[in-house]
């Protein structure tokens, strides 16, 4: 494939993202605040949101529980919480007071569209 059809298809994919990504996330903020509902199972209370018909009969079946249970919870040890604290906290203060100027974002592989979570940076203080 040219390079000239190369950079047009990454012009298309990250046109297309630049419009998918804030709708995706704009729709799950929608689902999140109109369609949140509860279920009560064997005295234990589900809460969750997803679209569904108001006033229909509306259950979910135990796989289904297990998933919205495994998707929704979040567990880490005290150790866990320390670090991320220890790392916030001074991040927090250097943006707070205004001793970052310059930030540099890495990537170990140049030229290779990948999705994923927040960038790893680096911040230089001149």
């Amino acid at each position: 494939m040219p390079s000239q059809s190369k950079n047009e298809v990454k012009r298309l994919f990250l046109n297309i993202m630049r419009y998918f990504l804030p709708i995706l996330f704009v729709s799950y903020l929608a689902s999140l605040t109109f369609f949140a509902h509860v279920h009560v199972v064997n005295g234990v209370t589900i809460v969750h949101s997803h679209p569904f018909k108001k006033g229909a009969v509306h259950q979910h079946s135990t796989v289904e529980l297990i998933h919205i249970h495994l998707l929704s919870h979040l567990m880490a040890d005290g150790a866990a919480v320390v670090f991320a604290l220890s790392l916030f906290i001074p991040f927090l203060l250097c943006l707070l007071l205004g001793c970052l100027q310059h930030i540099h974002f890495c990537s170990p592989y140049h030229g290779v569209i990948a999705l994923r979570a927040p960038p790893a940076f680096r911040f230089f203080a001149i």
